[in-house]
């Protein structure tokens, strides 16, 4: 394959290395039978987006408590993202559904990389699907319901809410002007808090937190006998969360005996971590191009691709390469490269 044939979103991908190391400690992780993080964005993406029942399951029920409403089907729209295998192209972690009433979904897991630019991402994030969930010619009222689900291993709202859901209200008055497009955040560090409560006073987005939060701490271990108990009285208490909890126990048990889920896992970690790494390095030694080549590969695990897909969209549809650097924020030289290999790519 020449260099001309290769897409711009194509050359950005990066490799995630698994090798002998990433093997052993997978291998040992499922000698120990121990439990994947489900704060971890490769084992969240694979929970929520699997082709079973479990998985299909568990994101009808987790959609529902975050936006309220009965979900009664999902279908997932970029299921061909979700690797069984990472040592290749580098896969984008949201998971893009549409719901059973035309709804368009995005859901992802953050962590703390993200944590100093995440309003603004979250706002692209819903502009993007905004846009592109009309196609050319399609009449405005055609537009489908808009949810952006952040769910944050940090806090980035100084109170003890678990769930804040935001939309668009007059500045003064906060008059609601519409709710079609709705930004959700479950900031998972108030988890603490959530313990406290009795099972039968929990929500069902506090239930679902919860059990993000059973994958990092190990609820089965005899170590943590407080949040066993909580789990033991919640599994009596209730018989749809007992329907729920056996549904997300028995998806998440299986996922943690297959080698290729702990390969993953680890690859992504140290994959993060290698990111961060050569960022601070960069910093520290002062190279510029060092500092800016830290942060791409950072940053890339989100916006940058999604930069350059909506950039890509824009183009397609005629608008000029001024405007879309102007509206999407990539540099006009980028937007240009973009253009060329379109129209390359279409001769």
């Amino acid at each position: 394959m020449n260099d001309s044939s290769i897409t711009p979103t194509e050359r950005l991908h990066y490799q995630i290395i698994i090798d002998d190391e990433v093997r052993q400690k997978a291998s040992e992780a499922v000698a120990q039978k121990k439990l994947l993080n489900l704060k971890n964005d490769i084992v969240f993406k694979s929970f929520f987006s699997k082709e079973c029942i479990e998985s299909a399951y568990c994101r009808k029920k987790m959609l529902s408590a975050v936006i309220g409403k009965n979900v009664m089907d999902t279908t997932v729209l970029n299921p061909e993202i979700l690797p069984t295998r990472l040592d290749g192209k580098f896969p984008r972690l949201d998971i893009h559904c549409r719901l059973d009433d035309g709804s368009e979904v995005e859901v992802e897991m953050q962590n703390s990389m993200y944590q100093e630019d995440q309003v603004k991402r979250s706002v692209y994030y819903a502009a993007a699907l905004t846009h592109n969930s009309l196609s050319s010619g399609d009449q405005y009222d055609r537009l489908p319901a808009i949810y952006q689900i952040q769910f944050l291993d940090f806090k980035i709202v100084n109170d003890t809410r678990l769930h804040h859901t935001y939309i668009y209200r007059e500045k003064d008055d906060g008059g609601v002007l519409s709710d079609i497009v709705q930004i959700h955040y479950i900031e998972l560090p108030k988890i603490r808090d959530i313990l406290k409560k009795r099972p039968g006073d929990l929500s069902e987005i506090e239930f679902w937190a919860m059990l993000f939060d059973e994958s990092f701490y190990g609820f089965l271990s005899a170590k943590n006998t407080s949040l066993r108990e909580q789990v033991k009285t919640l599994r009596a208490s209730d018989s749809l969360r007992q329907e729920e909890m056996k549904m997300a126990q028995t998806l998440l048990n299986t996922m943690s005996r297959d080698q290729q889920e702990w390969e993953n896992q680890y690859g992504y970690e140290r994959f993060v971590h290698d990111c961060i790494s050569r960022e601070k390095s960069a910093y520290s030694r002062g190279e510029e191009k060092g500092r800016q080549q830290g942060i791409q590969q950072g940053i890339q695990l989100g916006s940058s691709q999604k930069a350059i897909e909506s950039a890509e969209n824009f183009l397609r549809e005629g608008d000029s390469v001024e405007k879309v650097s102007r509206c999407i924020g990539l540099p006009l030289e980028k937007v240009q490269e973009i253009a060329d290999q379109l129209r390359m790519h279409n001769a």
